[in-house]
């Protein structure tokens, strides 16, 4: 059952990165990037420069590299793909989003990995409402989806 599920991650990326078309992350884009074979995911918002705002596993939010965002301790690191918000073809965002992750640099979470976690706070950029109740990377994507218009996630092209 392992295997299946690991086969089936590696072809869906596989298919992402050959034959759909990429596109480049704007300011406000949500990102996010499977990790331990595609058991767990980790999101952000990029803010332009190479940079992501996240939620750390410490509970730090704080302003990346995007190599930095990739690397999350203690899970096994097999991000192939970032993936961005998107709507038809093209990068979603919003500068209002990406002032309000700006924002929260430096701040604290009591990061907790099912209770308040980066896809809550992900969430929160896009809401302001940094209390909700988006704990799941499918919550996120329908939040993204009402907030940015996003019914699709392209990989990015860096």
């Amino acid at each position: 059952m392992i295997f299946g599920a690991l086969a089936g991650n590696l072809i869906e990326s596989f298919v992402d990165n050959v034959c759909r078309d990429k596109v480049s992350a704007k300011p406000g884009s949500v990102l996010y990037f499977e990790m331990a074979f595609g058991a767990a995911e980790h999101s952000g918002i990029y803010v332009g420069n190479g940079e992501v705002v996240e939620l750390s596993g410490e509970g730090d939010i704080q302003q990346v590299s995007v190599p930095e965002f990739l690397c999350v301790p203690a899970l096994v690191d097999t991000a192939i793909s970032i993936y961005v918000s998107s709507k038809d073809g093209h990068a979603v965002g919003s500068q209002a989003v990406a002032r309000r992750a700006r924002s929260m640099v430096g701040s604290r979470r009591n990061y907790n990995l099912i209770l308040d976690n980066c896809h809550q706070f992900t969430s929160g950029c896009l809401t302001g409402d940094f209390e909700n109740a988006d704990n799941f990377l499918w919550m996120l994507k329908d939040t993204a989806k009402k907030r940015l218009g996003a019914d699709e996630w392209r990989v990015w092209e860096r």
